[in-house]
């Protein structure tokens, strides 16, 4: 059976909720997003456009994006997914916390709501 997506890099997903672009969503059901939770391990991406409930919302599953901050975060940290689909800095807590990270800051943010550039692994 040949590939659907060959390079996976942009897929379709439907929104269950409301979805704004740059924020990080995590699976909710097959073919469904939402914002992704604080330290989710079910992050799939983030949204390259706005959608609303029930539309199609395309997702950048790698590569270099920009996202909001939930807080300070330095250039080379390793991030993961905080409350309402921003990124924040990933700090171990537990055996196995490595598989909330997202992928590396590449630019440096001082505050809640600052853009910040991930390269998503």
């Amino acid at each position: 059976m040949p590939e659907k997506y060959p390079e996976g890099r942009y897929l379709p997903f439907t929104a269950e909720v409301d979805i704004q672009a740059g924020q990080v969503v995590e699976l909710n059901g097959e073919g469904v997003v939402v914002p992704a939770g604080d330290g989710s391990t079910k992050v799939i991406g983030v949204a390259l456009i706005n959608a609303k409930a029930g539309e199609k919302v395309t997702v950048v599953t790698e590569g270099v994006v920009e996202v909001v901050a939930a807080g300070t975060i330095n250039a080379g940290d390793k991030v993961q997914s905080a409350a309402g689909g921003k990124v924040a800095t990933w700090s171990a807590s537990a055996a196995g916390d490595s598989a909330k990270i997202i992928g590396t800051a590449l630019t440096s943010a001082s505050a809640d709501g600052d853009k910040v550039i991930v390269l998503m692994k």
